[in-house]
């Protein structure tokens, strides 16, 4: 059974994660883990042993009631912990056959950013497992029929293979694959990897999507991080932030 790992900060943008989550488990069938990381003060040993209980005991409430509404049929476990969030995540993320993220986040600079340390954007390039991202304006619905797979045409390797044909499977979606091209005369049709492919021009990748996923109406987007060509620098460039933040569907990312 996949489990699904939900960072939280009991906020309305982390409802909106669980209410995801929840359609997500719903139906593949999965489990649900919550995760809230609250921070350790420095002060004298005796006075920060105290506080520290009582910031750990309060949390604990805050997510008691957080997760009070998930439905009695959805297995869920939720944790707690003064441990850095970004090393919590990755550590769970370790078990990468059964684990998959979903975050929301609101923009560059969110809560995300300083429970991590970093821009959000760089937890997704660490985890190495599915991250389901929700953004803020996003619009949804379950269940998942449709997806649109973002390529540039270069093969997928065995790994993103391999977990791309999990989600497939599990959501028993219909997908289209997509190419932005810059040159007009490239524009047209073909197939990518069992996939039919629609080449469509466009100046910048986040514009020839959303051009195309007018015509495609998808419910998820499916981008590829990898290293050697115009996506790799995923989350990193305006376009693919614009992508991946002010989209009107949730995008899901996958490791090489």
């Amino acid at each position: 059974m996949k489990t699904i790992v939900i960072p939280v900060d009991f906020s309305d943008l982390s409802k909106k994660a669980l209410d995801y989550a929840i359609g997500l488990a719903e139906q593949i069938g999965a489990g649900l883990l919550p995760v809230h990381s609250y921070a350790i003060p420095h002060t004298s040993e005796t006075f920060s042993g105290s506080l520290t209980e009582l910031l750990g005991k309060n949390a604990q409430e805050s997510m008691d009631d957080f997760i009070k509404g998930i439905p009695a049929h959805i297995p869920c476990q939720s944790k707690v912990t003064a441990f850095p969030l970004k090393k919590e995540l990755q550590h769970l993320s370790r078990d990468k056959k059964n684990i998959w993220v979903v975050m929301a986040t609101h923009g560059e600079q969110d809560w995300l950013d300083h429970q991590l340390g970093t821009n959000a954007s760089h937890i997704i390039n660490v985890l190495h497992v599915p991250v389901f991202l929700v953004p803020e304006k996003a619009n949804y619905t379950f269940p998942i029929k449709r997806i649109v797979f973002a390529t540039d045409g270069v093969d997928l390797n065995d790994d993103v293979k391999k977990n791309w044909g999990e989600i497939k499977s599990l959501l028993k979606a219909d997908a289209q694959a997509v190419q932005v091209v810059n040159q007009p005369a490239e524009a047209g049709f073909g197939d990518y990897e069992d996939m039919e492919l629609v080449k469509v021009y466009h100046e910048n990748l986040s514009g020839g999507l959303e051009t195309a996923e007018e015509i495609v109406n998808p419910q998820l987007t499916v981008a590829v991080h990898h290293k050697r060509n115009l996506l790799q620098n995923l989350f990193h460039s305006s376009a693919t932030k614009s992508l991946a933040l002010q989209h009107e569907s949730p995008v899901v990312v996958l490791h090489e």
